[in-house]
Order: structure tokens, then sequence, then C-alpha cells
């Protein structure tokens, strides 16, 4: 019994019942196919890996080349702008020129005719101002002097006959 004793308490025995163990349990779980298929599994995540990062190379390539050229579409799109903007200012300045002449005809026609209107009155108004001073000073003049009323029916008459009637 001593040698069982001896043989239990080895680690060599106990190293061997492991081993044991492990090659039944390894035959049982098959580990090699399970090893086999992560190995597979593993192979596949590295070529995505590298399918991605080739990809994000073309990408970053693309990205790069678009990236250069946002300087010199932000120069003309700013020219495009600044052509744009002077035509505009242009045509509105020439919109608001032609309305200032057409603003300024306008006026000058009116100011014409209101001056026109305003002589006319005037004319008018002088006109029957003297037309009521001769009646005046005529009228005063017959009633200062009562023969001249003969002489202005005749005179009167005489004028008349000039135009047979």
């Amino acid at each position: 019994m001593e040698f069982w004793n001896l043989i239990v308490q080895s680690n060599t025995f106990n190293f061997l019942i492991f081993i044991g163990l492990f090659a039944l349990l390894f035959k049982k779980i098959n580990f090699g196919a399970m090893m086999d298929k992560l190995q597979a599994k593993v192979m596949s995540l590295i070529e995505d890996a590298k399918k991605a990062k080739d990809n994000s190379i073309v990408e970053l390539k693309r990205t790069q080349e678009i990236s250069s050229k946002v300087p010199t579409e932000v120069r003309n799109i700013l020219d495009n702008a600044e052509v744009t903007a002077d035509r505009l200012g242009k045509r509105i300045l020439e919109e608001a020129e032609k309305q200032v002449n057409s603003i300024y005809k306008t006026t000058d026609s009116v100011v014409e005719s209101e001056g026109q209107r305003i002589i006319s009155n005037l004319s008018q108004k002088t006109a029957l101002a003297s037309l009521e001073l001769a009646k005046n000073h005529i009228v005063k003049t017959l009633k200062a002097k009562p023969q001249y009323h003969v002489k202005f029916i005749e005179d009167s008459i005489n004028e008349l006959d000039r135009f047979n009637i």
C-alpha cells in the first residue's frame, strides 16, 4: 500500500491522469475541428480587415483628391458670385437711372403744364382786372363829363359799322 500511496501522491501519476482525461475530452469535443473553424473565422476576419483597409485607402485618396480641388472650386464660386453681383449691381443702377430719368421727365412735364396753367390763370385774372379797371375808369369819366357819353356811343356805332353787319 505504500507504493499505492506514493503513486497517488506523486505528481507524475496525477499528470498522467490529467493527460488521459484531456485525450478523452479532446476526442469527444473534437478540438481540431473547433480550432479549424476558429482559424478559418480569424482568417476571414483578417481578409475582411485587409479589404476594409484597402477600401479606406482608396476612399482616403479620393477624398484627398476632392479636398485638393476645394480651394479652386471655392475660388471659382467666389469669382462667379462677384461677377454675378457686379452684373446685378449694374442692372440695378441702370434701372434706377431709368426711373430717375422717367421721374425727371414726368416732373418736367408736370411743372411745365402747371406753369402754363398758372400763367393762363394769371393772364385771365390780369385781363379781367384790366377790364374791370377800364370799365370803372370809363364809368367815372362818363359821370364826370357827360358830353363824352354821346361821343362814346357814336364811336361804338362807327366801330360796329366797320364789321359790316
